[in-house]
C-alpha cells in the first residue's frame, strides 16, 4: 500500500467505528511499513527497550532496515507469536505481580496491531475511562473526580480479582468481532492471546488472561472493560431523575423568617412613627438568622426524588458514586457485581464495599500523581499522593 493510501484509509476508520460499522481491511494494514516505522520510532525510545523476551535480542541492533523480513512473515501467515517471559516485580504488603515480556518481534507486532485497535476503539471508548489511553491519566480521572462528582453520598467500589489473569479469551474476541470484520486480524490477536508463559525453562499454556507487560494488553484489557462502561452509562440512564434537589426544609423556614423580618422592617421604616429600636431588633435577628443559614444546605442532600450515578475507572479500579439512598447505593453494588460475573466472566471479590461520603466536596488536594512502571516502561498503576479523605467504609 501506498503511504497516502494507508493514511486515508486511517483517518477513515474512526468515523466507520463511531457510526458502529465493522471494520475490515486491517490485516492488509498491517503490511504497511509506515505503521512499522511508527511502532519500531515509538518503541526504540522506551526505556524497556532494551529488556529481552525469552530470547536475548532487544531493540539495541535493530533498525528499519531488519523490518521488512517481519512484515512478510505476518502478512504471509508464516508469524507465530512467542511465549512471554515471566517476570515479578514488587506489588506492595509483600506481594508480587507477574509481569509477561514479549520477544523484540512480538513487542513491534502487538505495537502496530495496537495502533490500529486504538484507531478503532478510541472514538467508541468511554469519557469515563482513564489510564493507559491517549491523554488519559490519574490526573483526568482525579480531575473528573473533583468537577462531577459534588454531592455523592455513597460510594460503591467492586473488587475484580486478578482481572488481567482472568479475561475470557473466548469472550474477548466475540467482542473485538463486534467492531472487527476482519478474521485473519482477530486470529492474530487470537495467537497472542494463548502465546503461553515461559517461567525459567517451564512453559505454561494460557488459556485465560492478558499477561501485564505487554503492549498490546492494556487496550484489550480496556475493550472488554467497555462493555461494563456501556453497561453502567444504561443504569445511569435509567436511575437518574428529577431535576434539581428540593429545598432544605430547615433552610427554608430560616429564609422565610429571614423575609418575614425584612418585610417587617419595610414596614416599620414606611410608616411616618417609625420605631427604630424595633427595626435595630429585627436587623440583629436578620443577622442571626442569616449567619444560622450559612451552615446549612440549600437543597436536600436526600431527596427521594432526586437521584444521580456517578462513574469513574482508571485500568480495572473502578467508583461509582451514587446521590441517592443507602438502598439505591447496595442495589448498584449487586447489579454490578452480577453483570461482571454473568457477563464477563470476573471474579468479584468477597471484599465488596459501600463507602459512606461525609464530605459534600470531592477530594482536591492531590499534589502529584506518581506512575508505577513495569520493566517494559509501560505505565501501570498510579499512586495519588496528598489526596484529602473522602469517606468511611460502612461493613
Amino acid at each position: 500500500m501506498l503511504p497516502e493510501t494507508v493514511m486515508a484509509r486511517l483517518e477513515a476508520i474512526p468515523t466507520l467505528a463511531a457510526s458502529g460499522k465493522r471494520v475490515n481491511g486491517l490485516y492488509r494494514l498491517m503490511g504497511s511499513r509506515l505503521l512499522w516505522e511508527r511502532g519500531l520510532s515509538k518503541i526504540a525510545s522506551n526505556r524497556g527497550a532494551m529488556t529481552p523476551g525469552i530470547h536475548a535480542e532487544t531493540f539495541a541492533d535493530f533498525g528499519s532496515d531488519d523490518l521488512d523480513p517481519l512484515i512478510a512473515s505476518v502478512t504471509t501467515g508464516a508469524y507465530i507469536p512467542k511465549p512471554v517471559r515471566r517476570v515479578f516485580i514488587p506489588k506492595g504488603k509483600g506481594k508480587r505481580r507477574p509481569l509477561g515480556i514479549p520477544t523484540r518481534d512480538d513487542r513491534l507486532v502487538q505495537k502496530v496491531a495496537r495502533q490500529l485497535l486504538e484507531t478503532i476503539y478510541e472514538p467508541v471508548f468511554s469519557n469515563a475511562s482513564h489510564g493507559f489511553r491517549p491523554g488519559r491519566s490519574c490526573h483526568t480521572a482525579l480531575e473528573h473526580v473533583k468537577v462531577a462528582w459534588t454531592g455523592v453520598k455513597w460510594l460503591v467500589d467492586v473488587d475484580v480479582s486478578a482481572f488481567f489473569d482472568d479475561i475470557d479469551h473466548d469472550i474477548l474476541l466475540t467482542l473485538l468481532r463486534k467492531r472487527i470484520d476482519d478474521e485473519k486480524f482477530v486470529g492474530l490477536i487470537g495467537d497472542m492471546l494463548k502465546a503461553g508463559v515461559m517461567e525459567g525453562r517451564t512453559h505454561s499454556p494460557t488459556y485465560s488472561g492478558t499477561p501485564q507487560g505487554g503492549i498490546v494488553s492494556p487496550i484489550l484489557a480496556y475493550i472488554y472493560l467497555h462493555e461494563l462502561d456501556e453497561f453502567i452509562a444504561g443504569r445511569i440512564a435509567a436511575f437518574e431523575k428529577g431535576k434539581v434537589r428540593a429545598t432544605n426544609p430547615e433552610y427554608g423556614r430560616v429564609a422565610a423568617r429571614i423575609a418575614k423580618r425584612r418585610a417587617r422592617i419595610k414596614h416599620l421604616q414606611a410608616s411616618d412613627n417609625a420605631d427604630f429600636a424595633a427595626v435595630e431588633v429585627l436587623t440583629a435577628e436578620i443577622k442571626a438568622l442569616s449567619k444560622q443559614m450559612r451552615t446549612l444546605p440549600s437543597r436536600d442532600a436526600m431527596d427521594a426524588g432526586y437521584r444521580r450515578l456517578r462513574y469513574c475507572r482508571y485500568a480495572d479500579d473502578f467508583l461509582i458514586g451514587v446521590i441517592g439512598s443507602k438502598d439505591d447505593a447496595r442495589r448498584i453494588l449487586a447489579e454490578v457485581g452480577s453483570f461482571l460475573t454473568t457477563e464477563l466472566a470476573l471474579s468479584v471479590s468477597g471484599r465488596k464495599a459501600v463507602f459512606e461520603r461525609r464530605a459534600m466536596e470531592p477530594p482536591s488536594s492531590v499534589t502529584r500523581c506518581e506512575p508505577i512502571r513495569d520493566v517494559n516502561g509501560q505505565c501501570g498503576a498510579s499512586v495519588a499522593r496528598g489526596t484529602s479523605a473522602v469517606g468511611l467504609r460502612q461493613r
